[in-house]
Parts: C-alpha cells; sequence; structure tokens
C-alpha cells in the first residue's frame, strides 16, 4: 500500500511540474475539449486535479473500512489465543515434580 501511496505522490508532483512549465511556456496555452470547444489548460488540469481529489476520498473510506475489519479480525484471533493460552497454563504447580511410574510419596512420612 505505502508504493500506491508514494507512485500518486510521484504523479502529483509531475503533473504540479508539468503544469508550471506549461504555463511558464505558454501563458495562454488552450485546449480542445470534445462538446466544450476551446477551454484554458489551467481549468482542464484544475478539473483532473479535482477529480483525483475526489477519487482519493472515496479511496480512503474504503481504506479505513478494510484497516478496521483486519483490526476487528485480529481482535478475535487474539482474544482465541489468549484463550487457548490460559487454558493449557497449569493452574497449580507442583513444589516436588513427580515421576509417573513411582508410588506417590506420603506426606506423614516427609515430615517424619
Amino acid at each position: 500500500m505505502r508504493l500506491v501511496h508514494w507512485l500518486s505522490f510521484l504523479l502529483a508532483l509531475l503533473a504540479l511540474i508539468t503544469v508550471v512549465t506549461v504555463q511558464a511556456v505558454q501563458p495562454a496555452a488552450r485546449l480542445a475539449v470534445p462538446g466544450l470547444g476551446t477551454v484554458p489548460l489551467l481549468w482542464v488540469l484544475g478539473l483532473v486535479f479535482a477529480l483525483g481529489f475526489l477519487a482519493g476520498w472515496v479511496y480512503l473510506p474504503g481504506y479505513a473500512w478494510a484497516l478496521a475489519r483486519e483490526r476487528r479480525a485480529w481482535k478475535r484471533e487474539r482474544a482465541r489465543l489468549e484463550a487457548e493460552l490460559a487454558e493449557l497454563r497449569p493452574r497449580q504447580v507442583e513444589e516436588v515434580p513427580r515421576i509417573p511410574d513411582r508410588p506417590v510419596p506420603d506426606p506423614d512420612e516427609a515430615g517424619a
């Protein structure tokens, strides 16, 4: 996703440099637009910039929604893993480990 952000930043920077260059070389530049005749180049570029800005506003809520959905999934997974860990933890640690094939020592004999 970072690559998309960097690419969009570089494209916007390139468009800005192009606009500044064209305006410096030919300030009265006009562009033929079907159905509208000729319009100033800055109007067309402003419209394109505005459409790109609106597209970014459409992209942003979708990206935020995907992040929120992913966060909820991570929280569910974390809760599941914590419950599993709590279940696997021993409730009480034996002070003296007992070897399974030997008899359990009598507490009365141990104290005598």
